[in-house]
């Protein structure tokens, strides 16, 4: 039976209290993750971070109200005779709009945030000998797309929710 250990990534990208939210959004483009935990100096970790906070972060602070006027001349037409494909169509119904080619980051003040103030304050965490079967239903159930590895308190890797959907897909480097 393989396990969460067989599988992990023992090599984790993490970030450290007190780090702006600038160095995380590089960090996390530079490295190509969605997510990392947050450690404190001597390595304990305090939380996770990822894209999805930092698009709540742009959200909140940059969130643009909707108005049915705005929607006039921006949409795709809904009979379908609009052959432009740099047309968008949003629904009005929407509180917030990013647009294409915009990273929606643009004035907030990045490097005065830090990840402390964005993270969730709670890490999932695993056991290395966890079943996979039980790491999936781990993550489902917890709504989540990665956990941390701990053994003896120790950070010792990260599994995601890619590295099990590997393992379903047969890949063998695995």
């Amino acid at each position: 039976m393989r396990t969460v250990r067989d599988i992990m990534q023992t090599d984790v990208i993490a970030v450290r209290q007190g780090a702006s939210v600038q160095e995380l959004v590089q960090l996390l483009d530079q490295e190509g993750v969605s997510g990392v935990p947050v450690l404190d100096s001597e390595g304990r970790i305090r939380g996770v971070v990822s894209r999805s906070d930092v698009i709540r972060l742009a959200a909140r602070d940059r969130e643009i109200p909707v108005a049915e006027a705005f929607w006039e001349g921006i949409g795709r037409s809904v009979d379908g005779d609009d052959d432009d494909p740099d047309a968008y169509f949003l629904a009005p119904e929407s509180s917030v709009m990013l647009v294409p080619g915009s990273s929606g980051l643009e004035g907030l003040a990045l490097d005065e945030t830090t990840v402390d103030e964005i993270m969730t304050p709670v890490a999932f965490t695993v056991d290395p000998q966890m079943a996979i079967w039980e790491l999936a239903e781990f993550l489902v159930q917890g709504r989540i797309h990665r956990a941390l590895v701990v053994e003896e308190g120790r950070l010792t890797g990260i599994v995601t929710a890619f590295d099990v959907l590997r393992v379903v897909a047969g890949d063998a480097s695995v």
